[in-house]
Protein backbone atom coordinates (compact mmCIF):
# COMPACT_ATOMS: atom_id res chain seq x y z
CA UNK A 1 0.00 0.00 0.00
CA UNK A 2 1.14 3.51 -1.06
CA UNK A 3 0.71 6.79 0.46
CA UNK A 4 0.09 9.69 -1.43
CA UNK A 5 2.38 11.98 0.47
CA UNK A 6 4.73 8.80 1.33
CA UNK A 7 8.38 10.44 -0.29
CA UNK A 8 7.68 14.17 1.87
CA UNK A 9 6.73 12.63 5.35
CA UNK A 10 10.12 10.25 4.34
CA UNK A 11 11.98 12.94 3.86
CA UNK A 12 10.31 15.34 6.80
CA UNK A 13 11.36 12.07 8.94
CA UNK A 14 15.33 11.57 8.03
CA UNK A 15 15.25 15.71 8.50
CA UNK A 16 14.34 15.55 11.81
CA UNK A 17 16.24 12.33 12.37
CA UNK A 18 19.52 14.71 10.87
CA UNK A 19 18.69 17.75 13.16
CA UNK A 20 18.04 15.07 16.16
CA UNK A 21 21.70 13.78 15.43
CA UNK A 22 23.42 17.12 14.30
CA UNK A 23 22.18 19.72 17.60
CA UNK A 24 24.87 19.72 20.18
CA UNK A 25 26.80 17.22 18.30
CA UNK A 26 30.04 19.25 19.14
CA UNK A 27 29.09 18.90 23.24
CA UNK A 28 31.33 17.87 24.89
CA UNK A 29 34.60 18.90 23.61
CA UNK A 30 36.18 16.17 25.05
CA UNK A 31 36.85 12.28 24.10
CA UNK A 32 33.64 10.52 25.87
CA UNK A 33 33.48 6.98 26.70
CA UNK A 34 35.62 4.93 24.18
CA UNK A 35 36.12 7.78 22.27
CA UNK A 36 39.67 7.74 24.08
CA UNK A 37 40.30 4.50 21.88
CA UNK A 38 38.77 5.36 18.80
CA UNK A 39 39.04 9.66 18.06
CA UNK A 40 43.26 8.73 18.60
CA UNK A 41 42.86 5.96 15.79
CA UNK A 42 40.84 8.22 13.59
CA UNK A 43 43.25 10.62 13.85
CA UNK A 44 46.66 8.14 12.94
CA UNK A 45 44.44 7.11 10.06
CA UNK A 46 43.76 10.64 8.90
CA UNK A 47 47.61 11.17 9.02
CA UNK A 48 48.15 7.50 7.31
CA UNK A 49 50.09 7.19 10.90
CA UNK A 50 51.21 3.04 10.89
CA UNK A 51 50.70 3.21 14.62
CA UNK A 52 46.63 2.80 13.83
CA UNK A 53 47.33 -1.05 12.69
CA UNK A 54 50.09 -1.60 16.00
CA UNK A 55 49.34 -2.64 18.95
CA UNK A 56 52.43 -2.57 20.71
CA UNK A 57 52.14 1.42 21.75
CA UNK A 58 51.32 3.00 24.51
CA UNK A 59 49.18 5.95 25.30
CA UNK A 60 49.28 8.46 22.06
CA UNK A 61 47.42 11.35 24.54
CA UNK A 62 46.78 10.91 27.82
CA UNK A 63 44.44 8.37 29.40
CA UNK A 64 44.02 7.66 25.62
CA UNK A 65 45.11 4.08 23.58
CA UNK A 66 44.62 2.92 20.01
CA UNK A 67 41.94 0.79 19.13
CA UNK A 68 43.37 -1.89 17.35
CA UNK A 69 40.61 -4.47 17.87
CA UNK A 70 38.27 -3.60 15.51
CA UNK A 71 38.85 -3.56 11.82
CA UNK A 72 38.99 0.06 10.02
CA UNK A 73 36.54 0.48 7.41
CA UNK A 74 34.46 2.60 9.92
CA UNK A 75 37.76 4.79 11.21
CA UNK A 76 38.31 5.59 7.20
CA UNK A 77 34.95 7.47 6.96
CA UNK A 78 35.48 9.07 10.46
CA UNK A 79 39.19 9.74 9.55
CA UNK A 80 38.06 11.65 6.41
CA UNK A 81 35.94 13.88 8.16
CA UNK A 82 38.63 15.01 10.69
CA UNK A 83 40.87 15.44 7.52
CA UNK A 84 38.76 18.02 5.55
CA UNK A 85 37.50 19.37 8.64
CA UNK A 86 40.30 19.34 10.63
CA UNK A 87 40.15 18.01 14.62
CA UNK A 88 37.26 18.88 17.02
CA UNK A 89 34.38 17.25 18.82
CA UNK A 90 32.17 17.62 15.77
CA UNK A 91 34.38 16.41 13.00
CA UNK A 92 34.88 13.27 15.22
CA UNK A 93 30.86 12.65 15.42
CA UNK A 94 29.37 13.62 11.84
CA UNK A 95 30.13 10.33 10.55
CA UNK A 96 28.03 8.77 12.96
CA UNK A 97 25.23 11.27 12.51
CA UNK A 98 25.20 10.70 9.25
CA UNK A 99 25.34 7.39 9.13
CA UNK A 100 22.53 7.27 12.21
CA UNK A 101 20.69 9.25 9.29
CA UNK A 102 21.25 6.16 6.89
CA UNK A 103 19.99 3.50 9.26
CA UNK A 104 17.02 5.38 9.53
CA UNK A 105 16.23 5.32 5.82
CA UNK A 106 17.60 1.82 5.32
CA UNK A 107 14.87 0.71 7.89
CA UNK A 108 12.38 2.28 5.32
CA UNK A 109 13.42 0.20 2.33
CA UNK A 110 14.15 -2.67 4.49
CA UNK A 111 10.46 -2.60 5.99
CA UNK A 112 9.09 -2.06 1.80
CA UNK A 113 11.10 -5.48 0.63
CA UNK A 114 9.15 -7.21 3.61
CA UNK A 115 6.00 -5.43 3.38
CA UNK A 116 5.10 -3.53 0.51
CA UNK A 117 3.56 -1.30 3.11
CA UNK A 118 4.25 2.24 2.63
CA UNK A 119 2.19 2.57 5.96
CA UNK A 120 4.38 0.29 7.60
CA UNK A 121 7.60 1.55 6.49
CA UNK A 122 7.24 5.17 7.65
CA UNK A 123 5.78 4.17 10.65
CA UNK A 124 9.07 2.04 11.19
CA UNK A 125 11.03 4.93 10.64
CA UNK A 126 9.38 7.48 12.13
CA UNK A 127 9.23 5.30 15.53
CA UNK A 128 13.04 4.89 14.92
CA UNK A 129 13.92 8.71 14.63
CA UNK A 130 12.69 8.81 18.27
CA UNK A 131 14.75 5.57 19.94
CA UNK A 132 17.20 6.74 22.12
CA UNK A 133 19.84 3.76 21.64
CA UNK A 134 19.82 4.97 17.91
CA UNK A 135 20.23 8.74 18.57
CA UNK A 136 22.92 8.48 21.22
CA UNK A 137 24.66 5.60 18.52
CA UNK A 138 24.67 8.64 16.08
CA UNK A 139 26.23 11.33 18.30
CA UNK A 140 29.15 9.46 19.57
CA UNK A 141 32.36 8.55 17.66
CA UNK A 142 32.26 4.68 17.60
CA UNK A 143 31.47 2.59 15.26
CA UNK A 144 28.40 0.65 16.38
CA UNK A 145 26.29 2.28 13.75
CA UNK A 146 28.23 1.78 10.81
CA UNK A 147 27.79 -1.96 11.09
CA UNK A 148 24.13 -1.31 11.91
CA UNK A 149 23.95 0.59 8.27
CA UNK A 150 25.58 -2.37 6.26
CA UNK A 151 24.19 -4.87 8.54
CA UNK A 152 20.78 -3.42 7.17
CA UNK A 153 21.81 -3.19 4.01
CA UNK A 154 22.80 -6.26 3.60
CA UNK A 155 19.82 -7.58 4.37
CA UNK A 156 17.81 -5.57 1.90
CA UNK A 157 19.94 -7.00 -0.83
CA UNK A 158 19.17 -10.31 0.40
CA UNK A 159 15.40 -9.91 0.22
CA UNK A 160 15.98 -8.46 -3.48
CA UNK A 161 17.88 -11.81 -4.15
CA UNK A 162 14.85 -14.01 -2.45
CA UNK A 163 12.43 -11.61 -4.22
CA UNK A 164 14.13 -12.17 -7.66
CA UNK A 165 17.59 -14.96 -7.32
CA UNK A 166 20.18 -13.69 -9.53
CA UNK A 167 23.66 -14.71 -8.69
CA UNK A 168 24.70 -10.80 -9.10
CA UNK A 169 21.73 -10.06 -6.31
CA UNK A 170 23.77 -12.72 -3.84
CA UNK A 171 27.42 -11.42 -4.71
CA UNK A 172 26.03 -7.90 -3.81
CA UNK A 173 24.28 -8.99 -0.24
CA UNK A 174 28.31 -10.49 0.17
CA UNK A 175 29.65 -7.57 -0.40
CA UNK A 176 27.77 -5.11 1.89
CA UNK A 177 28.23 -8.22 4.28
CA UNK A 178 31.63 -7.65 3.58
CA UNK A 179 31.50 -3.80 4.35
CA UNK A 180 29.52 -5.17 7.70
CA UNK A 181 32.42 -7.03 8.65
CA UNK A 182 34.94 -4.59 7.72
CA UNK A 183 33.53 -2.18 10.24
CA UNK A 184 32.74 -4.26 13.21
CA UNK A 185 33.17 -8.90 14.01
CA UNK A 186 29.39 -7.87 14.76
CA UNK A 187 28.58 -7.75 11.44
CA UNK A 188 29.39 -11.75 10.88
CA UNK A 189 25.86 -11.84 12.58
CA UNK A 190 24.15 -10.66 9.60
CA UNK A 191 26.16 -13.52 7.06
CA UNK A 192 25.13 -15.86 10.02
CA UNK A 193 21.57 -15.42 9.83
CA UNK A 194 21.48 -15.66 6.24
CA UNK A 195 23.50 -18.82 6.20
CA UNK A 196 21.08 -20.36 9.13
CA UNK A 197 17.83 -19.35 7.19
CA UNK A 198 19.26 -20.67 3.36
CA UNK A 199 20.45 -24.20 5.29
CA UNK A 200 16.65 -24.60 7.02
CA UNK A 201 15.23 -23.63 3.30
CA UNK A 202 17.60 -25.80 1.51
CA UNK A 203 16.55 -29.09 4.05
CA UNK A 204 12.85 -28.51 4.09
CA UNK A 205 13.22 -28.35 -0.14
CA UNK A 206 15.73 -31.50 0.09
CA UNK A 207 13.07 -33.44 2.43
CA UNK A 208 10.39 -32.25 0.48
CA UNK A 209 12.12 -33.44 -2.76
CA UNK A 210 11.71 -30.29 -4.45
CA UNK A 211 15.08 -29.57 -4.56
CA UNK A 212 18.18 -32.62 -6.50
CA UNK A 213 21.05 -33.55 -5.19
CA UNK A 214 23.48 -31.58 -7.93
CA UNK A 215 21.22 -28.56 -7.29
CA UNK A 216 21.60 -28.65 -3.61
CA UNK A 217 25.47 -28.96 -3.87
CA UNK A 218 25.77 -25.92 -7.20
CA UNK A 219 23.80 -23.82 -4.65
CA UNK A 220 26.02 -24.66 -1.59
CA UNK A 221 28.87 -23.30 -3.65
CA UNK A 222 27.34 -20.70 -4.37
CA UNK A 223 26.78 -19.36 -0.85
CA UNK A 224 29.92 -20.14 -0.17
CA UNK A 225 31.74 -17.82 -2.88
CA UNK A 226 28.92 -15.05 -2.35
CA UNK A 227 28.75 -15.26 2.16
CA UNK A 228 32.07 -16.71 2.28
CA UNK A 229 34.73 -15.77 -0.06
CA UNK A 230 33.47 -12.21 -0.69
CA UNK A 231 33.08 -11.07 2.50
CA UNK A 232 36.26 -12.57 3.67
CA UNK A 233 37.86 -10.46 0.69
CA UNK A 234 36.15 -7.65 1.03
CA UNK A 235 37.31 -7.56 4.83
CA UNK A 236 41.44 -8.11 3.81
CA UNK A 237 40.72 -5.11 1.72
CA UNK A 238 39.71 -2.98 4.44
CA UNK A 239 43.45 -3.05 5.83
CA UNK A 240 44.07 -0.98 2.26
CA UNK A 241 46.26 1.42 4.23
CA UNK A 242 48.35 -1.34 6.72
CA UNK A 243 49.20 -2.79 3.22
CA UNK A 244 49.71 -0.09 1.26
CA UNK A 245 52.06 1.21 4.44
CA UNK A 246 54.31 -1.62 3.87
CA UNK A 247 53.03 -4.05 6.34
CA UNK A 248 52.31 -7.59 5.02
CA UNK A 249 50.43 -11.04 5.40
CA UNK A 250 52.63 -12.07 8.37
CA UNK A 251 51.79 -8.70 10.10
CA UNK A 252 47.77 -8.85 9.10
CA UNK A 253 47.72 -12.26 11.17
CA UNK A 254 49.77 -11.31 14.06
CA UNK A 255 47.94 -8.76 14.73
CA UNK A 256 44.12 -10.30 14.13
CA UNK A 257 46.05 -12.93 16.93
CA UNK A 258 46.64 -10.17 18.85
CA UNK A 259 42.47 -9.36 18.37
CA UNK A 260 41.16 -12.66 19.20
CA UNK A 261 43.32 -12.91 22.24
CA UNK A 262 42.21 -10.38 23.46
CA UNK A 263 38.42 -10.65 23.03
CA UNK A 264 38.57 -13.94 24.23
CA UNK A 265 40.77 -13.03 27.31
CA UNK A 266 39.16 -10.06 28.54
CA UNK A 267 38.57 -10.37 32.49
CA UNK A 268 37.67 -6.61 33.00
CA UNK A 269 34.62 -5.64 34.26
CA UNK A 270 32.98 -2.88 34.39
CA UNK A 271 29.86 -0.96 36.31
CA UNK A 272 27.74 -0.50 33.22
CA UNK A 273 28.19 -4.01 31.89
CA UNK A 274 24.64 -5.73 31.12
CA UNK A 275 23.22 -9.03 29.98
CA UNK A 276 20.73 -9.13 26.72
CA UNK A 277 18.24 -10.35 28.67
CA UNK A 278 17.97 -6.77 30.18
CA UNK A 279 18.69 -4.90 26.63
CA UNK A 280 15.50 -6.49 25.89
CA UNK A 281 13.77 -4.72 29.04
CA UNK A 282 16.05 -1.49 28.47
CA UNK A 283 16.72 -1.47 31.68
CA UNK A 284 21.00 -1.63 31.53
CA UNK A 285 21.97 1.96 29.70
CA UNK A 286 25.82 2.88 29.76
CA UNK A 287 26.64 6.57 31.16
CA UNK A 288 28.79 8.30 28.87
CA UNK A 289 29.17 11.48 30.05
CA UNK A 290 28.14 13.97 32.81
CA UNK A 291 28.76 17.80 33.70
CA UNK A 292 27.49 19.85 36.74
CA UNK A 293 27.18 23.52 35.04
CA UNK A 294 25.54 24.44 38.85
CA UNK A 295 24.98 23.27 41.94
CA UNK A 296 21.32 22.42 40.94
CA UNK A 297 21.76 21.38 37.33
CA UNK A 298 23.47 18.20 35.68
CA UNK A 299 24.10 17.21 32.11
CA UNK A 300 24.25 13.75 31.42
CA UNK A 301 24.63 11.41 27.95
CA UNK A 302 23.09 7.89 28.47
CA UNK A 303 23.14 5.61 25.86
CA UNK A 304 19.60 4.22 26.21
CA UNK A 305 16.54 3.28 24.73
CA UNK A 306 13.48 5.22 24.61
CA UNK A 307 11.55 3.61 27.48
CA UNK A 308 7.93 3.63 25.90
CA UNK A 309 9.54 2.72 22.29
CA UNK A 310 11.06 -0.18 24.01
CA UNK A 311 8.83 -1.50 26.26
CA UNK A 312 5.92 -1.20 23.71
CA UNK A 313 8.69 -3.50 21.16
CA UNK A 314 8.75 -5.95 24.11
CA UNK A 315 4.96 -6.60 23.83
CA UNK A 316 5.27 -6.61 19.64
CA UNK A 317 7.80 -9.09 20.38
CA UNK A 318 5.73 -11.29 22.32
CA UNK A 319 2.41 -10.91 20.17
CA UNK A 320 5.02 -12.05 17.39
CA UNK A 321 6.19 -15.56 19.00
CA UNK A 322 2.47 -16.39 19.67
CA UNK A 323 0.69 -14.93 16.44
CA UNK A 324 3.45 -17.41 14.49
CA UNK A 325 3.26 -20.04 17.17
CA UNK A 326 -0.63 -20.25 17.20
CA UNK A 327 -0.61 -20.52 13.14
CA UNK A 328 2.28 -23.46 13.45
CA UNK A 329 0.05 -25.63 15.92
CA UNK A 330 -2.75 -24.74 13.36
CA UNK A 331 -1.20 -26.13 10.61
CA UNK A 332 -2.25 -22.66 9.12
CA UNK A 333 -0.55 -22.47 5.76
CA UNK A 334 1.71 -19.18 5.53
CA UNK A 335 1.47 -16.68 2.87
CA UNK A 336 4.22 -14.13 2.20
CA UNK A 337 3.36 -11.86 4.59
CA UNK A 338 3.25 -14.24 7.40
CA UNK A 339 6.93 -15.68 6.25
CA UNK A 340 8.31 -12.36 6.24
CA UNK A 341 6.94 -11.50 9.76
CA UNK A 342 8.76 -14.83 10.71
CA UNK A 343 12.18 -13.91 8.84
CA UNK A 344 12.16 -10.49 10.73
CA UNK A 345 11.70 -11.87 14.47
CA UNK A 346 14.32 -14.57 13.45
CA UNK A 347 16.71 -12.19 12.28
CA UNK A 348 15.69 -9.51 15.29
CA UNK A 349 16.36 -11.99 17.67
CA UNK A 350 19.98 -13.41 15.83
CA UNK A 351 21.56 -9.92 16.16
CA UNK A 352 21.41 -9.84 20.00
CA UNK A 353 20.73 -13.54 21.41
CA UNK A 354 23.89 -14.60 20.04
CA UNK A 355 25.68 -12.28 22.81
CA UNK A 356 24.58 -14.47 25.77
CA UNK A 357 27.62 -16.85 24.59
CA UNK A 358 30.24 -13.75 24.22
CA UNK A 359 33.24 -14.50 27.04
CA UNK A 360 34.17 -10.71 27.45
CA UNK A 361 32.03 -8.17 28.97
CA UNK A 362 28.59 -6.87 27.13
CA UNK A 363 27.01 -3.14 27.27
CA UNK A 364 23.44 -1.84 26.31
CA UNK A 365 24.72 -0.41 22.93
CA UNK A 366 25.92 -4.05 21.52
CA UNK A 367 22.10 -3.98 20.95
CA UNK A 368 22.15 -1.29 18.57
CA UNK A 369 21.94 -3.39 14.97
CA UNK A 370 18.89 -5.45 16.13
CA UNK A 371 16.75 -1.91 16.91
CA UNK A 372 15.57 -1.25 13.40
CA UNK A 373 14.11 -4.39 13.29
CA UNK A 374 12.35 -3.91 16.78
CA UNK A 375 11.01 -0.67 15.18
CA UNK A 376 9.76 -2.58 12.19
CA UNK A 377 7.87 -5.18 14.72
CA UNK A 378 6.19 -2.57 16.20
CA UNK A 379 5.02 -0.74 13.04
CA UNK A 380 4.15 -4.13 11.63
CA UNK A 381 1.56 -4.49 14.43
CA UNK A 382 0.55 -1.35 15.01
CA UNK A 383 -0.71 -1.05 11.40
CA UNK A 384 -2.06 -4.39 11.57
CA UNK A 385 -4.40 -2.96 14.74
CA UNK A 386 -5.01 0.14 12.94
CA UNK A 387 -6.74 -1.79 10.06
CA UNK A 388 -8.71 -3.99 12.18
CA UNK A 389 -12.54 -4.22 11.58
CA UNK A 390 -14.41 -2.62 14.48
CA UNK A 391 -17.66 -1.93 15.50
CA UNK A 392 -18.83 0.98 13.33
CA UNK A 393 -19.72 3.14 16.58
CA UNK A 394 -16.17 1.88 17.98
CA UNK A 395 -12.22 3.76 17.45
CA UNK A 396 -10.56 2.10 20.06
CA UNK A 397 -8.07 0.62 17.24
CA UNK A 398 -7.35 4.02 15.72
CA UNK A 399 -7.14 5.01 19.51
CA UNK A 400 -5.21 3.45 21.12
CA UNK A 401 -2.37 3.26 17.83
CA UNK A 402 -2.80 7.52 18.08
CA UNK A 403 -1.86 7.30 21.92
CA UNK A 404 1.09 5.16 21.71
CA UNK A 405 2.39 6.74 18.92
CA UNK A 406 2.44 9.91 20.91
CA UNK A 407 3.55 8.54 23.88
CA UNK A 408 6.50 7.59 22.04
CA UNK A 409 6.88 11.45 21.01
CA UNK A 410 6.12 12.44 24.10
CA UNK A 411 9.21 10.23 25.87
CA UNK A 412 11.39 11.11 23.38
CA UNK A 413 11.23 14.98 23.89
CA UNK A 414 10.92 14.64 27.89
CA UNK A 415 14.46 12.30 27.40
CA UNK A 416 16.30 14.46 24.60
CA UNK A 417 18.20 15.93 27.02
CA UNK A 418 19.03 12.65 28.90
CA UNK A 419 20.90 11.48 25.09
CA UNK A 420 22.54 15.06 24.36
CA UNK A 421 23.65 16.85 27.55
CA UNK A 422 21.43 19.54 28.18
CA UNK A 423 21.86 20.52 31.70
CA UNK A 424 18.52 19.48 33.91
CA UNK A 425 17.45 19.91 37.44
CA UNK A 426 18.85 17.52 39.42
CA UNK A 427 15.60 16.69 41.23
CA UNK A 428 13.41 16.22 37.35
CA UNK A 429 16.86 14.09 36.74
CA UNK A 430 16.33 11.86 39.99
CA UNK A 431 12.61 11.58 39.28
CA UNK A 432 12.50 10.53 35.82
CA UNK A 433 15.93 9.19 34.33
CA UNK A 434 16.27 7.41 37.24
CA UNK A 435 12.83 6.03 37.94
CA UNK A 436 14.09 2.38 37.92
CA UNK A 437 17.27 2.32 40.15
CA UNK A 438 19.92 0.47 37.33
CA UNK A 439 18.72 3.47 34.89
CA UNK A 440 21.38 5.52 36.94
Amino acid sequence: MRIKNGPIILAFILFFSFVARIYRLHVPDRYIFDEVYHVITFKLIAANDPRAFEWWHGAIEPNTAIDWLHPPLAKYTQGFFIKILGSSSFSWRISSALFGVGVIWAIYKLSQKLFNDQRISLLAAGLASLDGLLLVQSRIAMNDIHVTFFILLTFISYLSYKKNPQNKRLFLTGLLAGLAMSSKWSGTMAVMVICLLETIDWLKRFFTKKIKWNELINQGLLMVIALGLIPFTVYILSYGQMFLQGKGWNHFTKLHNQIWWYQTNLTATHGYQSQPWQWFLNIKPVWFHVDYPSNDQIANIYSIGNPAFHWVGVIAVVMTIFFLIFRKLNHKKSNREVKNLNWLLITYLFLWLPWQLSPRIMFYYHYTPAVPLLAIIIAYWLIKIWSMKVKKDSEWNKITILVTVLLISIVFAVWYPQWTAIPMPKNFVDAVYYAIPSWK
